[in-house]
């Protein structure tokens, strides 16, 4: 005798859902053993089981539906099923060779190469200017490194160990196609001091994971050094807080007997005295900040004066050559942080 099964009870047992199970009714794969007339509620034979499973089965690896009604009815089933498999056969191997052309391709974006061409001269010059502030001890290499990016038509060159930062800049003669953004140790750009001394320009080539100096025919290269680099950026001083400019030659005498740290003292009238020199003004505010570190700065810095920008006793000090304007996107500059007060005796 056969058994009569609901819509549901035939769900479980052939891993179909109730919804498909209506779709496969409407489309007539699945045709119910009997419709109630007033409820519209579908019942199934015992015999619908296997059919239910093997339309699963279909389902699962994309049968075209017209084809399931085929394969059930005996129409040429083995003969469908197999066309069926010659299709997904074509379907994955022109999947293979697609998806080989977009590695190809993506393996073309990674290795292209961006170059600048820079005199050598304002190279050395800048990172002479910026080798001071990185960490040579570090277990950051990113803080032993030193960040070489683009902007516009200038290359800038980037140290910090989190306490300093120092920027320089490098005008590009031939500037690249794409931004370039990548960090190299400062140990490679001490080494290619001697290269970059026996010629006039050098190309700079960066690559997807390397940089190569290129000067004629001699060359060095260098992997770039993982991680991220601080963000330089939102640190770059603003026109605005107090400026005061210095003699280069009278804040080294000054700072060369300082201790380990030396006081900026911001007086109302808008200067800003080094080392709280016996005044009778009266200081607006106090600016503490590590004098080896100022020092390295001062050496480092090119010009034979310097401009001190300080907005307040926590801010960064900004220090500049006088020459150099702030507003312009290939400043020059170091940021030292300030030390937690002590008091003035």
């Amino acid at each position: 005798m056969s058994t009569v099964l609901s819509i549901g009870e035939l769900a479980r047992a052939s891993g179909l859902s109730v919804s498909a199970l209506r779709f496969y009714a409407k489309a007539g794969v699945l045709t119910p053993h009997v419709v109630d007339p007033r409820t519209g509620y579908r019942w199934y034979a015992d015999r619908h089981v296997d059919a239910a499973v093997l339309v699963a089965a279909m389902r699962r690896v994309g049968t075209p539906v017209k084809e399931m009604a085929a394969v059930l009815s005996g129409t040429d089933a083995h003969g469908l099923l197999d066309r069926h498999l010659g299709r997904l056969e074509k379907g994955l191997d022109d999947a293979r060779h697609e998806l080989t052309r977009i590695h190809r391709l993506l393996d073309a974006r990674a290795a292209r190469e961006c170059t600048i061409v820079l005199r050598t001269t304002d190279l050395l010059t800048a990172f002479g200017s910026v080798r001071f502030a990185a960490d040579a001890d570090s277990q950051f290499p990113v803080l032993r490194g030193c960040l070489l990016e683009t902007d516009h038509d200038v290359l800038r060159l980037v140290t910090t160990d989190r306490y300093r930062l120092a920027v320089g800049t490098v005008a590009v003669l031939e500037p690249p196609d794409e931004p370039i953004s990548a960090v190299v140790p400062c140990t490679f750009l001490d080494d290619a001091a001697g290269l970059l001394g026996r010629h006039d320009t050098v190309t700079v080539v960066v690559g997807v994971d390397s940089v190569t100096l290129r000067c004629g025919a001699e060359q060095l290269t260098i992997r770039l050094v993982d991680g991220a680099f601080p963000d330089h950026r939102s640190l770059s001083p603003l026109d605005c807080g107090i400026e005061h400019t210095f003699s280069s030659a009278d804040l080294r005498a000054l700072l060369a007997d300082a201790g380990d740290r030396v006081d900026l003292g911001v007086l109302e009238s808008g200067e800003i005295v080094v080392g709280s020199p016996a005044t009778e003004q009266p200081a607006r505010f106090h600016v503490q900040v590590n004098a080896g570190f100022l020092l390295e700065a001062v050496n480092a810095l090119p010009g034979e004066q310097l401009t001190f920008q300080v907005g307040g006793p926590i801010t960064p000090l900004a220090i500049r050559p006088r020459s150099v304007h702030t507003s312009d996107p290939a400043s020059a500059y170091s940021l030292l942080m300030p030390l937690q007060p002590v008091a003035l005796t």
